[in-house]
């Protein structure tokens, strides 16, 4: 793997294993870090909007992974498609979990500086909150 496919793999790894959300947020996410999505419901912008956006999904799915099946790295960007598995138990986007295993895909590319994230272009399919992984 290259040297930003194992940063990106960093990233997703303490995601799913930290309990300090803003630890690795301070760790992999720049001053200056730019989120191009727009998530519905979050006022926050940039290193922010990554706090409670992690902070979210970890409070949602406390054994939340990230599954990622292709990494493709051009430059300095890195796009990764995936999956964020786990168990809904808590409460994600003004949803309240089941207990329901659920699998969330995801496309992320990510712009790196100094090994440190600066930009986020994604999507995710949050309407697999509502169908349980069999």
């Amino acid at each position: 793997m290259s040297g930003l496919k194992d940063l990106m793999t960093s990233v997703y790894a303490e995601m799913s294993a930290t309990d300090d959300v803003n630890a690795m947020v301070d760790k992999y996410f720049a001053v200056d870090f730019v989120e191009h999505d727009t998530i519905p419901g979050i006022e926050a912008e940039g290193r922010e909007l990554a706090r409670v956006m992690f902070g979210m999904m970890k409070g949602g799915m406390p054994d939340i992974r990230v599954e990622v099946d292709m990494m493709v790295e051009e430059g300095n960007k890195v796009a990764a498609f995936g999956a964020f598995v786990g168990t809904f138990t808590g409460e994600m986007m003004g949803m309240a979990g089941q207990g329901q295993q659920v699998r969330m895909p995801f496309a992320d590319l990510l712009e790196w500086r100094d090994g440190q994230l600066v930009a986020h272009w994604g999507v995710s399919d949050m309407s697999a909150l509502f169908v349980p992984t069999p």
